[in-house]
């Protein structure tokens, strides 16, 4: 769907950002600010303008989250959601790498995360793990001092989360700070000089006999050498990095030096005698980079040169027959067992698969020496939890074994960890029978957990919208996961379901989308089992929640009645907006047969009447509540009208006619008049209900005007809001002073902020301001994640979607990209 100018953009350690809006009243953040302080013990900025005891003093223009982005923790494994890329085992405890964080699991089957945000944060280097960015964190393994090391591929490091203070990899360290020790150069490959100067993208670590890291880095295997010597057949110096593998172009070079192959490595493992096990991803091959002479999995090899044991055949999956006739799909891991078996995580072809380096019975059946067999994987009946390994669906992109020897399994195709038992036992705090599989951490969700829980502990995914309730509940369009989600501010009965204050729970959708099915037009459904993709959520007049999804509006009625001209159930779902095809009609005609084309903010007028931003239609439009004459459109009750975008015309003239650019957001003033957050045209626009004079201007009923933006002068900050640039507003609201305030995502060339067009000169979010001026109130940063707890113009922001302002006069902002609310002490 469009997302406007400074919509969808891509920064250098994250992906996409998304836009949000919300609005938060100040009881619903109080709540959550008392739950945020509680579970993090933390100090919040805002403590005493929330009513917290214990807080420290407000200091104005400082920043505090105030919900959501907490790393989970202490939590059951299996009631977190992750999406695991890479799993390790050490002393107990299950390490499960997830992008940008790591958890562990420990014997008891309780997750923890050890490192990362599990969002776009700053590298955060010799700070505390748990506050650190990690991006493309994939690969791990802990080292004798028991320190946790982390292959960051996104990153372009290796990193060490130290156990204790001392000095580990040649530099001091602090227990449970983070710490580069490979990567970050520029230099490519740098071979032979400091690790720390390299360049290079790692995908797996593991650790040879000597201590050294050997990290699989797509074309090459590394070492870096932890003492002077010989190792691999080369001189190395401590802390200097080397090719072991790859790195050449002469093709395959099986039976050739290792370093004049060429490999994909994603991967690697050291079997008992010391050689390298590379799963070759590239090539669709387990390779073995041999470290001295000799026979090792029925093939003769010479030390430095370089084999395929498995994959690279043509006869199909081959299970039961040669390794290196069967055929591998992209292998993305491998680990070897106790008695030399190689375990590969055969990624593509859905299987975890075993090379057998002896004949005997393993994994619950007979093997021969040489040959591959399946051994999890490879089923048709779904997730088979509970059943038989071989009968179940994977999507495995590492493995590794326990202490046990059960087959451990990053399995991001179903967003979880999974455990195949090798023996009849209790494992991860649960019963498990030899040849079964298990889930041990993960809830089968990419990003959704925590309810029925704090929501300061909850997991959301891309947050669009937030609304509060007469009750003061928070209102959240969870837009990536498919639902609507209420955050408590208090203890009662609401939506049909009991709720105690500051927990969070589901209150629509099923957590699958709409994707046009027939679902987006069936009404009188319970609403948790509604198919919806919420955009932006609002509650009309009469207390039911209103859902603007990409092709209209549906509303879940909160009691029984007559609504929009139909009768309605408490607790069902109805379509009232869009005809369920994605395009632009039916102005001046029934709403439910309109066309629209994402439909983001959705607010409620005086007269009951719901304005809507038509994003991709670039339009205004209104869906009458009853019959009349507003925005200077006569309407009929049930009826949809454009009351701006619909011509080319501009600023002076009557809003209908004039030009929009994707529209990202809609409030509304004291006055009534529509503040509109025009993002495509980069500017904020005002359409008048009466004539007047407002925001510094005369202004004639039913025309429209820009207040702010639409400049050439740069930035601005400072001066003229009207002179100044903005970079794609996606929200805008009006707080207690008549200040506008405007969530400013930013582009490539200004970073993201949240700005503020002073009404009256005065003192606002701690800085003193001319009326009419334009000023950054917080961010104008780099993107990322940083400033808790200092002044919010030294913040970092991720894709600020829109702000509001709270009862108490505080800024609060959707930091979308961090999953985070976040609030600017006023």
């Amino acid at each position: 769907m469009p997302m406007g100018t400074g919509g969808a953009k891509y920064r250098a350690r994250g992906g996409p950002a998304k836009r949000v809006a919300v609005v938060v009243a100040a009881a619903t953040v109080t709540a959550l600010v008392t739950a945020a302080t509680a579970a993090a013990g933390a100090r919040s900025p805002s403590a005493s303008r929330f009513g917290l005891t214990g807080g420290s003093s407000l200091v104005a223009g400082d920043i505090s989250t105030v919900a959501g982005g907490k790393a989970p923790g202490p939590a059951p494994a299996t009631s977190v959601a992750l999406t695991p890329c890479g799993v390790s085992f050490a002393a107990g405890v299950v390490y499960a790498a997830a992008g940008q964080t790591v958890r562990q699991v420990s014997p008891g089957g309780t997750l923890t995360t050890p490192a990362g945000t599990g969002a776009f944060s700053p590298l955060g280097d010799a700070g505390l793990a748990a506050r650190a960015g990690l991006e493309g964190a994939c690969g791990t393994v802990v080292d004798g001092s028991g320190n946790l090391i982390i292959a960051d591929g996104g990153d372009f490091r290796v990193r060490v989360v130290a156990a204790r203070t001392a000095t580990f990899y040649g530099r001091a360290m602090t227990g449970g700070h983070i710490y580069t020790i490979v990567g970050g150069g520029t230099s490519d490959p740098g071979d032979g000089g400091p690790a720390t100067s390299a360049f290079l993208s790692p995908a797996g670590v593991a650790l040879d006999a000597a201590g050294n890291l050997v990290i699989a880095a797509g074309a090459r295997v590394r070492v870096v050498a932890v003492k002077t010597g010989t190792f691999y057949g080369q001189a190395m110096t401590a802390g200097d990095i080397y090719t072991v593998a790859g790195g050449g172009h002469n093709g395959l070079g099986d039976g050739g030096l290792a370093t004049f192959a060429e490999v994909g490595a994603a991967g690697v493992a050291l079997d008992a005698a010391g050689n390298l096990v590379i799963a070759d991803h590239g090539n669709n091959r387990i390779r073995v980079a041999a470290v001295k002479t000799g026979t090792f999995y029925g093939q003769a090899m010479t030390a430095g040169d370089i084999y395929t044991v498995a994959g690279g055949g043509t006869s199909g999956l081959g299970d039961g027959g040669p390794a290196t006739k069967a055929q591998l799909s992209a292998p993305g891991g491998v680990a070897v067992d106790a008695a030399g078996n190689l375990v590969i995580a055969d990624q593509l072809d859905g299987r975890v698969r075993v090379a057998a380096a002896r004949t005997g019975t393993f994994y619950g059946r007979a093997m021969t020496a040489g040959d591959i067999y399946t051994v999890a994987g490879g089923g048709t009946g779904g997730l088979g939890d509970g059943g038989p390994a071989t009968k179940a669906e994977v999507g495995p992109a590492g493995v590794a074994l326990d202490a046990a020897g059960n087959v451990l399994i990053a399995d991001p195709g179903n967003n979880r960890v999974r455990a195949a038992a090798v023996r009849t036992g209790t494992f991860y705090g649960r019963a498990m029978t030899a040849g079964d599989i298990y889930t041990v951490a993960g809830n089968g969700q990419v990003s959704y957990s925590g309810d029925g829980g704090p929501a300061t502990k909850a997991q959301l995914n891309e947050p669009r919208w937030v609304a509060v309730d007469a009750a003061g509940n928070l209102v959240i369009a969870d837009g990536n996961n498919f639902r609507v989600r209420v955050a408590a501010a208090a203890t009662g009965t609401f939506y049909g379901r009991a709720m105690t204050a500051g927990d969070i729970y589901a209150i629509a959708g099923s957590g699958h989308p709409d994707l046009g099915a027939p679902g987006f037009l069936r009404s009188g459904v319970p609403a948790a089992k509604a198919l919806i993709t919420p955009i932006g959520v609002a509650l009309d007049r009469s207390g039911n929640l209103v859902i603007s999804e990409p092709r209209g509006l549906r509303v879940v009625a909160v009691r029984t009645g007559t609504f929009y001209g139909r009768a309605m159930t408490a607790g069902d779902i109805y379509a009232i907006a869009g005809s369920g095809t994605i395009g632009f009609s039916g102005d001046g005609g029934p709403a439910t047969a309109a066309e629209f084309f994402d439909p983001r903010a959705v607010v409620a007028d005086a007269a009951g009447n719901l304005v809507i931003p038509d994003s991709g239609n670039s339009r205004i439009r209104v869906l009458a509540a009853r019959t009349g004459m507003f925005y200077g459109v006569p309407m009929t009750a049930g009826d949809i009208y454009t009351v701006a975008g619909a011509g080319t015309g501009g600023d002076g003239g009557p809003a209908i006619t004039a030009g929009l650019n994707q529209p990202g957001g809609v409030a509304l003033d004291a006055a009534g008049n529509v503040v509109i957050a025009d993002s495509g045209d980069r500017r904020v626009r005002v359409i008048a209900v009466k004539t007047g004079t407002f925001y510094g201007q005369p202004m004639t009923a039913d025309d429209i005007y820009t207040v702010a933006g639409g400049g050439t002068s740069g930035l601005g900050d400072g001066g003229p809001a009207t002179k100044a640039e903005l970079f794609g507003p996606g929200g805008v609201a009006v707080d207690g002073h008549g200040n506008l305030v405007i969530a400013d995502p930013g582009n490539p060339v200004e970073n993201p902020r949240v700005r503020v067009v002073a009404a009256a000169t005065g003192t606002f979010y701690g800085r003193a301001m001319t009326a009419g001026d334009i000023y950054t109130a917080a961010g104008g940063n780099p993107v990322g994640f940083s400033g808790d707890g200092g002044p919010a113009t030294s913040a970092e922001l991720n894709d600020p979607g829109a702000v509001a302002v709270n009862g108490a006069g505080d800024l609060v902002i959707a930091d979308t990209g961090s999953n985070r609310i976040r609030a600017v002490a006023g």
